[in-house]
Formats: structure tokens, sequence, C-alpha cells
């Protein structure tokens, strides 16, 4: 006679508990967030775009210059110095500095997957480094907590990848984010007086451009590494988009402005004058802040979104099916087998 539950059930069988959520697969990611891409044509284009706002920034620095020469010669020799200090310092030294930073590898397919994961996992550590050495070196600053570098020092001691992902994560979900968040803040506080105040169509595109590419590479010192370079690209392409955009800001708000208040702005007479002059002047530092705002977010979201796929892409099984790897044994082993075979018949 079987046994039953009381009640006379069935005894209930156990189902197999759920080990957990299923991982995605190499194919899944790559249909999902894999996009080929030329990267010669790449490269080409974000060098095109870095030279472009060095061209514009460069140009407008140069008609400042000319400019205050023919306000007075003494003035205008007596400039070339800050101008070129502004351009190396503020453009050239962000420029080299962003193109020495790595980034993570995110697109890869069956050819590159073991050796991205293995160049991920590299930047995790050196990241980590960069940040532990950081806060021992600087004060005051409060981009990351304590206590969390704290860990992460422990983390690197015990070789703890695992421990050093989870707080890693941790760090740019709290602390980079919230000093991320200030650094833009800040800078385009900085650019929107500056051109409130400037008063020169050209002097405010070049605090745009110079200011931009400063917040750039403030924020990926920040994180660590920079963006891929389709991303990059586009970041560089976005600021010369605001440099122009800036430039053409600073004659039309202004004409905007006087338009609108031409009226009341007449009847109010020296008045009248300055008050159109603050609000276009205003509004003018308004856009260009605006215009760091988002060139700052747009080059934080790319940070953070490759991160999180350097973090999807180690948590792919890959199995020991290297087909690369594979290919390049086979290739060495040919080579050699022939070269040996060659010095015997010699």
């Amino acid at each position: 006679m079987n046994e039953e539950t009381p009640n006379n059930l069935p005894a209930v069988v156990e189902e197999p508990k759920n080990k957990g959520p299923k991982k995605m697969t190499l194919e899944e990611y790559k249909d999902k967030y894999t996009k080929p891409y030329n990267a010669k044509a790449v490269r080409s284009f974000l060098v095109i775009f870095a030279g472009a706002v060095g061209v514009v920034v460069f140009t407008c620095l140069l008609l400042i210059v000319l400019r205050v020469f023919e306000m007075n010669q003494v003035a205008g020799y007596i400039s070339i110095a800050p101008a070129v200090l502004a351009f190396v310092f503020l453009y050239v030294v962000p420029l080299v500095k962003i193109a020495r930073m790595k980034s993570f590898i995110v697109n890869v397919d069956e050819r590159n997957a073991h050796a991205a994961k293995r160049h991920n996992k590299a930047m995790r550590e050196s990241i980590a480094d960069k940040m532990i050495d950081f806060n021992a070196k600087t004060e005051n600053i409060g981009w990351y907590d304590a206590g969390r570098i704290g860990q992460l020092a422990v983390a690197r001691q015990t070789h703890d990848d695992a421990e050093l992902k989870a707080v890693l994560t941790e760090i740019f979900d709290k602390d980079v984010r919230k000093s991320a968040n200030r650094t833009i803040r800040k800078a385009a506080v900085k650019v929107g007086l500056y051109t409130a105040l400037s008063q020169s169509d050209k002097l405010d595109t070049a605090i745009v451009g110079l200011y931009s590419m400063n917040l750039i590479k403030d924020i990926i010192y920040l994180y660590g590494y920079r963006p891929s370079e389709p991303k990059l690209m586009r970041i560089y392409a976005a600021v010369l988009r605001n440099a122009l955009i800036a430039y053409g800001a600073s004659a039309s708000s202004a004409g905007l402005v006087q338009k609108t208040l031409s009226g009341v702005m007449d009847k109010l007479g020296a008045l009248g004058a300055a008050v159109s002059m603050v609000v276009g002047s205003a509004s003018q530092g308004v856009i260009n802040g605006v215009l760091l705002v988002v060139v700052g977010c747009q080059c934080k979201r790319y940070l953070k979104n490759e991160y999180h796929l350097q973090d999807i892409l180690d948590e792919i099984d890959l199995g020991d099916d290297n087909e690369a790897e594979l290919m390049d044994q086979v290739r060495k082993e040919i080579l050699t087998n022939t070269k040996e075979a060659k010095n015997r018949e010699k």
C-alpha cells in the first residue's frame, strides 16, 4: 500500500531548485551588442574631428590675438603667450592624455573573445591600482570613498577577482557617478559665466572647445579608462558641433533679445541698452553651459555602458574552443616544422 500524505493527498515530488538566471552565450552577446565597424574609417574620422576642434580653437585664438594687435601692438605681443599656453595645455595636453588611456574591448566575436576577456580583466586590475594609488597620494578631493578603496586594496592583495569586480562596480555606481556629475556641473557653470562676460563670439567658441576637451579628460581620468574609438569619435564630433553652436549663439542670442525687447528697451534709453546686453549675455552663457553638460553626460554614458558590457562579457563561459588561438598554434607549428624540414634537407 502506497504511503499518502494527510487528507489522502499524494506525496509532492520536489522539483529541482533553480540554479539561477541563465548566462548569456557568446552568440547572444554578439547578436545584441556586437556592431561591426571599419576600424580604419573610425580612426580616420576620430583624427579628423579632433583635428577640426583644434583648428577651430586655434583660429579663434589667432583672431583674438590679431584683434588685440589692432588695438595695441604691445598688448598684442603680450597676448601671444597666453594664447599659445591655452592651446597647448587646454587642448594638446588633454588630447594626448585621452589618447594614451586604454579602453575595454566589448565589440567581440569568436576570434577575439578570449583575448578581450583577458584584456578586460587586466584593465579592471589597472583601474583598481590607479584608484588605490590616487587615494593614497591625494587628500580632500573626495573622488572615491576611502572605505571602498580599502576593500579594493584587500581584493587586489588577495587576488580575489570576484570581490574586485563587486567593489569596483559599487565605486562606479556611487562614488564615480557623483564625482562625475559634480565635475560636469562645475565646468558648465564656469563656461556659462565666462561666455556670459566675454562679449566675443570667438572667445566663446575657444572657451567652449577648450573646456569641453578638458571636461572629457577629467571624466576619463575619474573613471580610469576611455571610451572605445567609435564612441570617442562621436564625443569629438559633439565637441566640434558645440564649438560651432557657441560661435553662432553669440550673435543670434544678442540679436534675438534685441528684436524681442526692442519696443521696451527703446523707451528706457541707455538703461534699456544695458538691460538688453545683460539679458543677451546671460542667455548666451546658459546655452554654452548646457552644451557642456550635454557633452559631459554623453561621455559618462558611454563609459558606463562599456563597463556594463565588459561585465556581461566576463560572465560568458567561452569554454576551451578558442578558434583564433588554435589557428595561431597550427600556423606556428606548420612554420616550425617546415623550417626544420628544410634544415634537414640541407
